[in-house]
Formats: structure tokens, sequence, C-alpha cells
């Protein structure tokens, strides 16, 4: 990876309207600067329009809240008029953003430039269609043309692209048209996002049938989906003519996961399962079999919707089933693609432009094993590469290769798992003179010494395949290869018995070193690469390769390689052409890697020191009810004269979080019952008299349903009624005025996506209606204006959520068995803020090792949960969520004295249940290991336990 494409979000910037932030968390030069110290190249994507998931897609609340403004110019769903306010509002934005991202561009490095840029190319929005199914014409020209007007008149001279939602050929650069009148719109490169497989529970059939919210009928993803999606990608692109026929396939969104939505079952570890550990792999690889050399993934890290700032169809976890996991946890997806990234950045130039070669020159004994073929142009060598990819439908896992080479064809044995890939190399001469015919096992990483005339393969051996080497006279020696080349037609073939060790072909002019490595030591594989724009104009292949660590990373401004390893691993290899100046790194003359150029260091498991499992006491334990008559309580406004008071949360800026609405009444007299007849979005909490009666949530996941996530919300729809009549206040027979208040706990603003029209779905009350009163009385209302926020996207809702008094101890409310505390939730204690205090001593030797905290919540409650205050997690234990577990943002943590502060209510007595602890988790998939049956299947024991995810650091000088 060299690249990475970050979304800047107008909403987090902009709290109300001329307000921007671009300090502290949200100093875009800052970012900007790290991301140069690194050497990463960035796509910038400032929207306005950034879809992401988030709340209005990016827009500032304050934005939506003008009702006469179309929004995207949505006049209705897909159908939009030119909004030319609106445009000069997302205008102001780019005024705003882009100045600070044009400093960073690399067409700004020049004689007064003291460093190097870092932005390649502007994004402007977000799949915004100028077509649909390439007919239906629902883009306006003017509102591309005006935002690529608006970054070039704010300094923006790197390229312009936009992403079309699919390849459906929407705004691809063409030269402006007089036959048709038409004025070019500013884009220089056409972008296409591409989504392949759907986790089944977001299946676009589940936008219009109910599927279900369970995984246990889930079945395996079928390779035809891939095929179908991308094998006529090059083809389909080159089409549409203009920029895609002649400008770099270009991918700004490739599937890279997926997220899950509220009031399903199963959580990101099942989405990981569905997918499993090769799909990006995958997926990657078949994109770059049909020439894609410009690719984001989409997301290679999700993270964590902290706040508020996600929209309805996601909840506090985004880690989207991710090559990293939220916690930071690198999964064996992630692995398995960084082998195709390694591979991709050895062989460049090679690599880097190639053509399709159509007539294949290799067949393969089992069918739809082989990809395409590719050949390498402008250089030096014409390397081939062969794109192997085992979609097999009897699953045949070995396979012949049959190579048609000018001077005869050969056969080669393969082995090659169901769906997995990798990339055969052809056709390549090494540094020492080797030609190279045809390789049947994975070569993941090349290094060459051209004044020596020496180069290193890293392979991945099998008994199985092997490499063909033009006939010529060479000496082998090693320990893991066959004693003898099988000789077969013009070919040498070189095969292995082992999988770990070396061999050497040695020449006349010099020596080609073969390093075979097992899968697991693969998995740890790292380089280093020297490019050409970061290093003074001099980029050479990896400087060094190394393995053995759960994490590395060199630091070209230290020039120390920085290290993070588990338990599990016990030392790193280090191959390297220079002898490292680190004395730790010795040279191997002994074992399996007993070779020149290899260097080994053992670690010291100092680790074993630090006490696992991770045991975090909670402490100072404190409770204050949320007094609802004190919070500053206001009339329902009306928007005009004559216009009905407004329960709408947007009117009122209560974007975050709950919105509160309150009424008082007179206990009928008699026996007359009084109930509550209630439509709200999207989850509501009844109380009477400070008694919590129940509640209930609006929400669905197909469109024209009411509450959903996306589209069009029956608003007429979802009506819940509440019986009040056991909970009114009756003194002697006499009536007694009671207090109704209502919270109303909002999903966030829909996003605006595609072609919907939903950012200003209700929220809030839209009507309530009580039964059994001889008038309906009047409402208050009462929140947070997220415009009098420094971030409008850190508050519950509640007036009265930084109060710091009345705290009171809860005493033997909370029960304590070790590190697991119980705390007992009832309805008639209504809506209570509680708090508590923890200290993280491992933090004060956080320079060794990191270990990632985990939140876990237990029970049918409900709580939002501020950490030093910063609200990172939405709890809904009643089964709104199927997310219990937390990540705690080692950021945001301190050694001493942080603060949890929670607002906790429930629908029904209970007992809640927290702790903190560390993530227990499989090595492959990064997902958390929980039960007796999950513990016995990773430690063969039920009784034995578990130690967390940690790592100990260490810097090395290479």
């Amino acid at each position: 990876m060299n690249a990475i494409r970050i979304y800047f979000h107008w909403g987090y910037h902009s709290p109300a309207e001329g307000v921007y932030h671009f300090d502290g968390n949200r100093d875009i030069d800052y970012l900007l600067d790290l991301c140069e110290e690194l050497g990463l190249f960035v796509l910038a994507a400032p929207g306005p329009y950034i879809c992401a998931e988030v709340q209005a897609g990016g827009y500032p609340s304050w934005l939506i809240a003008k009702r006469h403004l179309r929004i995207r110019h949505n006049e209705y769903m897909l159908w939009r008029v030119y909004d030319e306010e609106f445009a000069q509002y997302e205008v102001q934005w780019l005024n705003q953003v882009l100045p600070i991202i044009a400093k960073h561009q690399i067409t700004h490095n020049g004689e007064n430039s003291h460093k190097k840029g870092c932005v390649l190319g502007v994004q402007i929005d977000n799949e915004l269609f100028e077509t649909m199914a390439a007919v239906l014409a629902i883009g306006l020209r003017d509102q591309m043309r005006v935002l690529a007007k608006a970054a070039r008149d704010a300094g923006i001279t790197v390229p312009l692209f936009s992403n079309d939602g699919f390849e459906e050929s929407s705004w691809v650069p063409r030269a402006a048209s007089s036959k048709k009148k038409e004025k070019a719109f500013g884009l220089d490169l056409y972008g296409f996002d591409k989504y392949v497989v759907f986790a089944p529970t977001s299946a676009p059939t589940s936008w219009f049938l109910d599927t279900g919210n369970s995984s246990a009928s889930w079945k395996d993803w079928n390779p035809k989906q891939m095929e179908k999606s991308l094998d006529r990608l090059e083809k389909t692109v080159r089409n549409f003519g203009g920029g895609a026929a002649e400008s770099p396939m270009f991918i700004p969104e490739l599937q890279g996961g997926w997220f899950n939505h509220y009031q399903l079952e199963h959580t990101y570890d099942m989405i990981y399962e569905f997918y499993g550990d090769q799909y990006t792999k995958v997926l990657v690889d078949t994109c770059l079999a049909q020439g894609v050399s410009i690719l984001s993934l989409y997301m290679t890290y999700g993270g964590t919707n902290w706040g508020t700032i996600g929209d309805p169809d996601v909840y506090t976890s985004y880690d989207y089933s991710a090559a990293i996991r939220e916690y930071g946890y690198l999964s064996m997806r992630g692995r398995n693609l960084r082998q195709t990234i390694l591979f991709a950045r050895s062989f460049d130039p090679y690599f880097t432009r190639t053509d399709r070669q159509y007539k294949k020159t290799i067949k393969s004994s089992a069918k739809k094993t082989i990809n395409t073929q590719r050949v390498s142009v402008n250089t030096d060598q014409q390397v081939l590469f062969t794109f192997l990819r085992n979609f097999n439908r009897d699953r045949l896992e070995l396979f012949d290769l049959t190579v048609q080479d000018p001077e005869g064809n050969f056969t080669m044995s393969c082995y090659l798992p169901y769906k997995t890939t990798f990339t055969a190399i052809g056709n390549y001469r090494a540094a020492n003179g080797l030609h190279l015919l045809q390789a049947s096992i994975p070569i993941h990483l090349r290094m060459a010494n051209p004044e020596t005339k020496e180069e290193i393969w890293i392979v991945e051996p099998n008994q199985f395949g092997g490499l063909a080497f033009e006939h010529r006279e060479m000496e082998v020696t090693g320990n893991i290869q066959e004693d003898v080349l099988r000789r077969h037609g013009p070919a040498d073939i070189l095969k292995f018995e082992q999988n770990e060790g070396w061999t050497k072909l040695a020449t006349a002019n010099g020596n080609l070193y073969i390093i075979g490595l097992s899968k697991n030591q693969i998995s740890t594989l790292y380089a280093d690469f020297e490019s050409v724009y970061w290093n003074e104009g001099k980029g050479r292949l990896p400087g060094f390769i190394a393995w053995g660590a759960d994490e590395m990373y060199y630091n070209s401004r230290t020039k120390q390689l920085e290290v993070n390893y588990r338990r599990a691993d016990s030392g790193i290899y280090v191959v390297s052409f220079d002898r490292p100046t680190d004395n730790r790194l010795t040279p191997v003359t002994r074992g399996v890697y007993n070779i020149p150029y290899v260097y080994s260091m053992d670690f010291q498991h100092a680790h074993q020191k630090l006490p696992l499992p991770v045991q975090i006491t909670l402490r100072d334990w404190e409770v204050r009810p949320v007094q609802l008559q004190s919070l500053p309580w206001h009339p329902l406004a009306r928007l005009s004269a004559d216009s009905a008071p407004t329960f709408e949360a947007l009117d009122y800026h209560y974007t975050s979080g709950h919105s509160l609405y309150r009424t008082t009444f007179q206990t009928p007299p008699g026996s007359s019952s009084v109930k509550l007849s209630l439509n709200m979005r999207n989850r509501a909490t009844v109380l009477v008299n400070g008694q919590i009666v129940g509640g209930h949530t609006t929400y669905s996941r197909q469109l024209f349903s009411p509450g959903a996530k996306i589209g069009p919300d029956p608003w007429f729809l979802g009506s819940h009624t509440y019986d009040l009549s056991p909970y009114l206040l009756r003194d002697d027979g006499e009536t007694g005025l009671n207090e109704l208040v209502v919270l109303v706990d909002s999903f966030g603003l829909c996003r605006q996506a595609f072609i919907m029209n939903d950012v200003r779905n209700p929220r809030g009350i839209i009507k309530a209606k009580l039964q059994g009163l001889s008038q309906e009385p009047e409402w208050q209302i009462t929140g947070v204006d997220v415009r009098e926020l420094d971030n409008q996207y850190n508050s519950c809702g509640f007036p009265d959520e930084r109060v710091n008094a009345r705290w009171e101890s809860l005493g033997s409310r909370i029960e304590q068995d070790r590190t697991l505390y119980r705390l007992a939730i009832n309805t008639g204690q209504g809506v209570q803020w509680m708090r508590f205090r923890f200290d993280t001593l491992p933090k004060s030797r956080s320079s060794d090792f990191s270990v990632p905290l985990r939140l876990h919540l237990d029970g049918p409650f409900t709580t939002y949960l501020f950490l030093n205050d910063v609200l990172i997690a939405r709890y809904y234990g009643n089964g709104d969520s199927p997310q219990h577990d937390f990540y705690l943002p080692d950021g945001l943590i301190r050694q001493r004295n942080n603060e949890v502060r929670m607002l906790v209510y429930s629908w029904e007595d209970t007992t809640g249940e927290i702790s903190i602890s560390g993530w227990p988790v499989r090595f492959d998939s990064g997902n958390l290991i929980t039960g007796e049956a999950d513990v016995a299947s990773v430690t063969g024991s039920s009784s034995e336990g578990l130690n967390e995810y940690l790592t100990w650091k260490e810097t090395v000088r290479v």
C-alpha cells in the first residue's frame, strides 16, 4: 500500500453556520504532514457529500435544517432540480477546506517548497450518478461543473475525479461537444466503485423484502457473483470512450468487507466468517487481472462510529470485517492482501503497466483456474503475468498447467486451494541471467543487487508446483529442493521437498537465492520499498525483507525498523544485501536459513512479566438521577404563523442522540383509562411520573417502511399505543397532576445516498395523541442544540450531560465478581447518570507494549457511554444492536483516573453487567473468543484460560 483515500467531513468541521474548526483532531494540515512523513500518497475526498454511512452523508445538520434548500439538488427521489443557493453553500465549504489540501499537492513541489506534497488527486462529491442503468438521466452537469470549477478556483491543480456508483459511465471526462451544446464538466479521470458480494442481510433484495435478521441460513458466497461482476470489467469501461478509454483503470472504492445494521443478530465477526480470509485478496487480484492500476479499498480499516456520527444504517462499531479490525488487529485477510501488495510493488516496473494477452499461452487441466494473462509494456522485459484463480466448480485443488513455449511445450503441476489466487510469473530474466519460463508456485518478493548480479526471491513452496527455467548450465545447492532438476522440453523444472529453507542457483554471472517460507511465515512477511518520489529520485526494489513478527514498519526518518511481536513470536529474520548496523541482528550460520544476506534476532520475551489476562478494576461508582422537571423545557415552536407546533427534532437542531418531550395532565375522574398513541423515529422511551412505562423501536431495513434506514419512510405509519392508566396519580379518589415524558432516540439523519431524498426523514415525535382526556394537553421540548457544541456529534441529547453536581455513591447497588461488575437497573429509577473511574497501570510502560482494551456490556438496558468526556458508544441491550463489546480508543485513555460516564435506562427491571479487559481473539480472523466451546476450539480445553491480544515493541536499526 502506498496511498490512502481520506474523506473530509463537512459536518465534523462545521458545527454551526459560518463556524469552521481545523485544529486539534480536525487539523488537516497535521494529517497531511503525517502522510508525507510516512511516504503515503493521498486521494483527498472533501465531498461536499461523502456518504460513508455518516449522518446526512457528511453535510452539517445546520444546512439540512434549512428546509427551503434542495439537498444535493434533490426535489424528489430520482429527480433533481438545480438549487443555486445550495450550490453556494457547497462552494463555501470547498473554499474553507481546499486551500489547506492545495498546500500538500504533488504539483506544488518546487524551489519554494521545503517538502514534497502527498495529494495525488481530489475527488469531487461521492457516487453522484449521472445516469442510472445508462438510460435514466438523474445527474446535473451544472452540479458537477460548479464543484469542479470551485476546486480549480481554490488552487487545486492535481487531477480531479469522481466515483461512479458502479461502472455506469457517469461523469466520463470528455471534450466539450458543440453538436450537443455541452460543456466539459471539469473532471480528469474516470473512477468507479465496485461492491461485489453483499452480506446476505444487506443484499439489495433486503431493501424490498424482509430477509430476516439471522445468519443461521447463510450460504457461502458464490464465485459466479465475482465472475459476473468483474470478468468483463476492462472491456466495459474502455468501451465508454473518452477518459475511460485513455486513463488508468481506477476504482476509488473497492469492497473491503461490509457494514452491519441495527436489529440484526450477527456481529462483524460473523460477517468476517462469511467472506473468509481470502476474499479481499481474491477480489483485488481479480481487479488487477482486468488491468486496474489504481484502487482504494473501502475499508482497509473501518474503525468506530464514535458519538452519533453514524447514520441509521450502522451502529457504534464500523469494524467492517475489514483487513484491520476495529481494535487494530491485522487479520489474516489483511495479511493475505499484503501478499498481493508486496508482489505488485516488488515487480515494479513490470507490473505497473500491462496489456491484456487475449490468446492464452497456458492451459489448465481444471476449468476456471486461469483468469487472465497480462504482459508488461514499455519495459526492458515483456514479463508475463498469469492470474490464477481457483473457481473450479468441482473444487479441485491440484491440476496441471501446460505451457506453450516457442521452443516446445512443457507441463507443470499447480496446487491452488478453492477460492484462492496468486499471480504466476513467466518470461522473467533474473539478475544472474537465469530465464524463468514459468512459475507454478507464488513468488511473493524479489530483491536484486545489479552490481553483483545477485537476486533473492521469497517463495511459498509446495511439493507439487515448481519453477521452470530455460535450460542452461547452473549449479544448484540448498536444503529444500529436490536433488535433480526435471528436464521437460525446453525447461529445467526446479521442485521442492521442504517449504522452509533455501536454494541457490549459481551461474557464471551471479547467484539467484530462493528462500522458501511456510504459510505462517508468509503471513508476517514485510518489505520496505524506496519510492522514487519520496527518495530524491532514487528508487529500488526492497531495501530489505523481514518476517517473523506480528507487525513491522520501517521508519525512514529514524532509520529504524519498528517491530511489534506477540507471545508466539520467537524472533525475526532480515534479508539485506547490506549488513544491518544493529549488532543484535547477526548472520545466520545454522538452521534452515544459513545463507549470505540473512540475519536474525531473537526476542527477549519480556512480555512474560506482564500478568495476563488483563484485569481492570472499576472504582468510585457514583449515580445521579436525571431531574426531568429541572431540564430547560420550552414550548413547541411554530415554523410559521399559521402552522401547527412542530415536534420535528431537526427544527430545533437536536440531531445528536435524544430529543425529550414533556406534557402534564390531570388524572381523569373515575376509572377512565388514559392511553398514549405515539408515532416517532427511531426509539421511544415513555415515562409517567418518573416511572418508565416501556418503549419501542421503529426501524426497518426495507424501503417504503416505517423507520426505513434508507429511502422513503411512510411517516404516517408506525404508531404504538401505551396504556398509562396504572401509572397515574390518584389521591383518595381525587385526580392528580401527571407528568408524561417521552425520550426519542434518533439513529441519525439518513444520508441522502445515490438517488434517495431521505435526509429529512422525520426524527423525534411525529404525532402524539392522548386518549381518555377531555382535551389534548400542550407539549414542551428540550434537547441539545448541536450548533452550540464544539463537536456536534459528541452529545447524547440530554441537556444535563455535563452537569458535575449531585453525584452519590452507588453503594450496595453495585456488585463485584472479580473484574465483572453488576448493577441493578429498575424502571422505577427512571433515567440516571452513572460513572466510575479506572486506571491502566500498563499505560506507564506503553512504549514497551500495546494492549487494546475492550469494554463489555450485557443486559437489556440502554446506555450512552462517554470516555473522558468523549461519546464513544451507544448500547442497546434489548436487541436493537448486536454489539456488546466496545473498543476503548487508546488515544483517549490516560494512565490514571479515566472516567466513564453513562446515561442509563431500561424498559424492564434488570441487572446490567460491565467489565473492561483485553481482546482474546483468534489468530487468523481476529474474531473475539467467547464461551467455553470457543475457548476449547483454540486451546483444546474449555478450562484453560485465554490471554488477550498483546504486542511488545522493539526497534531495530537496519
